[in-house]
């Protein structure tokens, strides 16, 4: 009875870590939702400019600290230490395609990365 069980766990667990790893992803894609509610936010109050930092995002258009954070992450990322690279030098007048913030390259256990565009898509890029 016991080896039944154990077959039946290992033969499931594959399927298990791929549905945890694509509910950090899917946590991920949320995370990167508000960032860009906030930064959308941030530059109607801003002549149109997106901020130099993400943590100037903090608190006043994204509350939660937990947003920079990438679940599928290994370290803990704060607003000032976000897990998120952020490129700078763009504002609203920039091209809508163009990725603002995206993960880590360690994020996803190098499986791809998602990508934030100015116009608020987020699309997931398979590593290569």
């Amino acid at each position: 009875m016991l080896s039944v069980f154990l077959v039946t766990v290992i033969a499931l667990t594959p399927f298990v870590n791929m549905a945890r790893q694509r509910s950090k992803r899917l946590q991920c894609v949320d995370n990167l939702r508000r960032i860009s509610l906030g930064l959308h936010a941030y530059a109607a109050g801003h002549d149109g400019a997106f901020p130099a930092k993400l943590e100037e995002l903090y608190p006043d258009y994204v509350a939660d600290r937990d947003t920079f954070d990438c679940p599928a992450g290994r370290l803990k990322g704060t607003p000032a230490e976000p897990e998120y690279m952020y490129a700078t030098g763009l504002s609203e007048a920039s091209g809508l395609k163009d990725v603002i913030v995206e993960d880590l390259p360690e994020n996803h256990k190098k499986q791809g990365e998602n990508a934030l565009r100015l116009d608020g898509s987020i699309e997931w890029v398979r590593a290569k």
